[in-house]
């Protein structure tokens, strides 16, 4: 469970593109792969936005390029097409395999590779926060049904919204989960909304 990740761009609710990697769904490399587009954020939203009419369309192919993802060779001229060029010619990154990243941007795409995804990461160029759905989520009854009784696995307390992580706070999530795995603690008892909750390993 958790290889196969999904991150999303969405602005006003609507996705404009999405990309699937097929090794990438665990909590540490989701951090990664967000660290790297917000990283590139405003430097792509000041000089890399070149002149199209569908800005925010190719705001988010830039953002997801970042983390290594592509187009496929065959929906290159489409893509194009549908950011409507005014004057200049334009380069779009082709995928290279599905483990960097298939970007898609049409509807029939989008639902291709959400079918594939076993953990989600989504990214408002809006509100410029993340919601991070990599991570396991428990019932309190599968808890005191599976995990009561193993000594060795501990619910700490932690308060985190991770439907609602800012930009700026993706960086203290990333330390959150290094530390966490180096001392092998991966379960935890939220505070914020009373979930239990298990970093993907």
């Amino acid at each position: 469970m958790g290889q196969r990740l999904n991150i999303e761009i969405i602005k006003d609710g609507k996705v404009l593109a999405n990309a699937y990697y097929h090794w990438s769904g665990f909590s540490n490399c989701a951090a990664n792969l967000a660290i790297k587009i917000i990283n590139n954020f405003e430097y792509i939203q000041k000089y890399k936005l070149e002149n199209v009419k569908n800005k925010d369309l190719l705001f988010a192919i830039r953002l997801l390029e970042e983390t290594g993802a592509g187009i496929n060779e065959s929906k290159i001229d489409t893509t194009i097409k549908n950011l409507g060029l005014i004057d200049t010619n334009i380069d779009l990154q082709k995928c290279k395999d599905r483990n960097e990243g298939i970007i898609e941007t049409d509807e029939e795409g989008i639902e291709e590779n959400r079918d594939w995804e076993e953990a989600r990461l989504t990214i408002d160029i809006e509100k410029k926060n993340i919601n991070f759905n990599v991570i396991h989520t428990y019932e309190e009854e599968e808890v005191k049904e599976y995990f009561e009784e193993d000594e060795e696995i501990e619910f700490k307390e932690i308060n985190i919204d991770f439907k609602n992580i800012k930009f700026e706070d993706i960086f203290d999530l990333k330390a959150f989960i290094d530390k966490n795995r180096y001392k092998s603690q991966y379960y935890f008892k939220n505070k914020f909304n009373n979930e239990y909750i298990g970093l993907i390993q």
